[in-house]
């Protein structure tokens, strides 16, 4: 079919996707965001094929993760993570299981995030940790004929901004912080390699401040 490339480099269906995702891949952003708020005991909900529960093992956390993909957890076990096959209504474990939930780039796929969240403030003795796209800034974006990346995402039932996301959370949570994270490089449309790169760097340190965020990062206190 004319065009099904574009289709298949533009749009992606996250039920299939992550099979391809190389063994290491991780957002350097997530990562660090959990260190920094996570207990020892970790579960991984929504983990895919096991990469980020591998890197969180691998700085010496104890991790369990959780997918309802059978073909994902079956990947996820063969790369050494302990992960099990859940009901997206209720989980298998006992109440206050895990210091932490992580719930990364998870709450755009649920019909019914609200279950989720319940589930997970249940197995939590501290947090839980989430990160969501940030749908902040659309129309802004689409008057210059862009749009985020996760558009492309043919699966995303839930767009988020600071404001909503916060709004879902504080139903189930006393406590919550959002932030948007990710600022896009201002010169990411310039047509010199090393302009981009410059302002990729500036971006990284805090000297050239973005008008647009890519990501959401949320800790809920139990």
């Amino acid at each position: 079919m004319i065009g099904e490339d574009i289709r298949a480099n533009v749009f992606r269906d996250t039920k299939t996707f992550y099979d391809r995702v190389p063994i290491d891949q991780v957002a350097r952003q997530l990562i660090s965001f959990a260190r920094d708020h996570a207990g020892k005991e970790i579960l991984d909900l929504g983990c895919a094929v096991g990469n980020y529960s591998r890197r969180m093992a691998s700085l010496g956390y104890q991790v369990k993760g959780a997918d309802i993909n059978p073909e994902y957890v079956r990947i996820a076990r063969e790369r050494g993570v302990d992960a099990c096959v859940v009901d997206r209504d209720v989980l298998p474990f006992p109440d206050k299981s895990f210091d932490s939930v992580l719930l990364f780039e998870v709450l755009e796929h649920l019909p019914d995030p609200d279950g989720v969240l319940r589930e997970a403030r249940r197995v939590a003795r501290k947090n839980v940790i989430m990160t969501t796209p940030n749908s902040e800034g659309i129309t802004d974006l689409q008057r210059m004929g862009l749009l985020y990346e996760h558009f492309g995402d043919l699966d995303h039932r839930n767009f988020f901004t600071p404001d909503s996301l916060r709004g879902l959370l504080e139903k189930h949570f006393p406590r919550v912080d959002v932030k948007a994270g990710d600022g896009i490089n201002p010169l990411a449309l310039m047509p010199w390699k090393p302009v981009r790169f410059l302002g990729a760097g500036l971006t990284r340190l805090g000297l050239l401040k973005p008008r647009f965020y890519f990501r959401l990062f949320a800790v809920a206190d139990v």
